[in-house]
């Protein structure tokens, strides 16, 4: 039986680095669900495709090739803006619910995987073994995602960040496909004030407790 890993959470949060060093540790196969919408999104932008013309939209994500993609050109402002925008249309996430449902089908003869996003724990995988929702205030989550973006761009200005954040949440909580919410068996782990290595030692104490009964 493979074990499915959830974890949901706000932009900037941690949780992708969380689901890295969890996929690392058990050596389980990871999804980084945000990687399907920004590739859709970074193809759309390459096309000069209307982003807001679904039926456009959804011709990329049918034919999602994510090894095609260049991760390192997907951590941009824009492509951020356009996959949160894109992330609204039901025929979108319908199409990429399906790749993500393949992702455990794949890799069924592994023990577990681990995949993240924002609707892992209550809409792909809703039941999953274990569940995690990862949080952190708004100043933490800023200072993180301007680290990454002023790699890109060193002129980014932090404010704008924090702007871009505070819409994120609100589209992300608000739209009526999927919302970004908190499952009710879900633990909640706020990062803010915590060290990756506290953070580590919370989800493997959790994910012992799930293996040890499997076995």
């Amino acid at each position: 039986m493979t074990i499915v890993i959830a974890i949901d959470g706000l932009a900037g949060s941690g949780k992708g680095t969380i689901a890295k060093n969890i996929s690392s540790f058990y050596n389980f196969p990871h999804l980084d669900s945000g990687i399907l919408y920004r590739s859709v999104a970074y193809l759309c932008h390459k096309g000069g495709e209307n982003v807001f013309d679904e039926k456009r939209v959804l011709k990329y994500a049918q034919n999602l090739n994510i090894e095609e993609i260049n991760v390192d050109k997907l951590r941009t402002e824009e492509i951020d803006q356009i996959s949160s925008k894109i992330s609204s249309f039901s025929s979108v996430r319908e199409s990429l619910k399906i790749f993500q449902l393949n992702f455990k089908k794949i890799h069924s003869d592994k023990s577990g995987i681990v995949i993240d996003g924002r609707d892992i724990t209550t809409v792909i995988f809703p039941d999953a073994e274990i569940k995690f929702y990862v949080t952190a205030s708004l100043k933490d989550r800023a200072n993180r995602r301007f680290e990454e973006l002023v790699l890109n761009n060193p002129k980014i200005d932090k404010k704008l960040v924090i702007k871009e954040l505070q819409k994120r949440d609100q589209r992300d909580m608000e739209r009526s496909v999927a919302p970004l919410k908190i499952a009710k068996d879900a633990i909640v782990i706020d990062t803010s004030d915590l060290t990756i290595e506290e953070v580590n030692i919370i989800v493997q104490r959790e994910i012992e407790k799930v293996i040890s009964k499997k076995e």
